[in-house]
């Protein structure tokens, strides 16, 4: 077969290995991914700012020390004094600082529901040591109060040498696949697959904005969102051009290219005398199907506004019409 796939593949997932056997290989990424295996979740939440806050955010991943948490040696902390313990420990450092330095980098690592709670915390650990150990304190908590089990990870800034980690733009997709890796190592099926590959355009929420909502409260993003839906409206009615987003349009053609991408590979395996090849070519032209309709979050709530907005115009319309029927009956 050409190698067109191979590459097609290659670059959608990123994958350095184009060979076809074992699991890095690119055809086997790809079965994984259209056969939606469970998917990583790596999210840094925030970072905590001076000793008020790390203190509060270590007696929320530990419960008001209720849970234990595990330090880089393996060490447990344990109870409400050892958790304060800690948090004035890290407080002390005798760094540089400036205004609101970052003492503390907050991580979330999870698995989807169904997977080992004690398998997602061997893999975080194993991976936490590997990244984190060399030069960083820092502590873990599993969490298994929700259906997807996940662990905090809470990372000490200032590391030994001197210097304050320094998260890049690339960096949470790395851990997802290291965590992936790890979790892989201990027989647990997990993919780290880029967002856009899958063809997932919205972005998850932060950890407060999610906690707003579930309070049945509005975040200011999404009033902020709302605000330019109602902006757009004035402005058609009006005959104004709309405004501009670019970025907008970087994202339909990116993801007009993903789904361009893949099925082109499914095309080209397809003319394979493999049957595995045939069969995957056909998962894949599924998976592509039910990708997720290319709308933004404004998307979305511009339809929701529409739709709100015709409902009250129908509701408006029937009581007129109501109130017409009535006067005609008095007569």
């Amino acid at each position: 077969m050409g190698s067109l796939a191979d590459d097609t593949i290659a670059d959608l997932l990123e994958g350095p290995l184009k060979s076809k056997g074992g699991r890095s290989g690119n055809r086997a990424r790809a079965r994984r991914v259209v056969n939606y295996a469970p998917e990583v979740m790596v999210k840094i939440t925030g970072n905590a700012k001076g000793a008020d806050h790390v203190q509060s955010h270590l007696d929320y991943i530990s419960r008001n020390g209720n849970l234990e948490l595990e330090d880089e040696r393996g060490d447990v902390i344990h109870g409400k004094d050892e958790v304060r313990a800690l948090a004035k420990d890290w407080s002390q450092d005798k760094g540089k600082r400036r205004k609101n330095t970052r003492d503390t980098t907050n991580i979330i690592m999870s698995m989807p529901a169904g997977t080992e709670p004690r398998d997602v915390k061997k893999a975080v650990r194993a991976f936490a040591k590997r990244q984190f150990g060399q030069n960083h304190q820092y502590v873990m908590a599993l969490h298994t109060d929700t259906d997807s089990p996940h662990v905090h990870l809470t990372v000490k800034s200032l590391g030994y040498d001197g210097r304050r980690l320094n998260v890049k733009k690339g960096d949470p997709q790395k851990w997802r696949e290291a965590f992936a890796a790890e979790l892989e190592r201990r027989g647990v099926e997990a993919e780290a697959t880029p967002r856009a590959t899958r063809g997932v355009i919205k972005r998850g929420g932060s950890q407060a904005v999610h906690h707003i909502r579930e309070k049945g409260q509005t975040p200011e993003v999404d009033q902020a969102k709302v605000r330019e839906v109602l902006e757009d409206f004035r402005d058609q009615r009006a005959g104004k051009a709309l405004k501009p987003r670019p970025w907008e349009d970087r994202i339909k053609e990116r993801q007009t290219y993903v789904r361009k991408a893949w099925l082109m590979a499914a095309k080209d395996l397809n003319q394979s005398h493999d049957p595995e090849d045939q069969k995957l070519a056909k998962r894949i032209v599924a998976f592509v199907g039910s990708m997720p309709s290319m709308k933004t979050k404004r998307h979305e709530l511009q339809e929701k506004v529409v739709a709100r907005l015709q409902r009250r115009a129908q509701t408006r319309q029937g009581r007129e019409e109501g109130r017409a029927q009535d006067h005609q009956d008095e007569r």
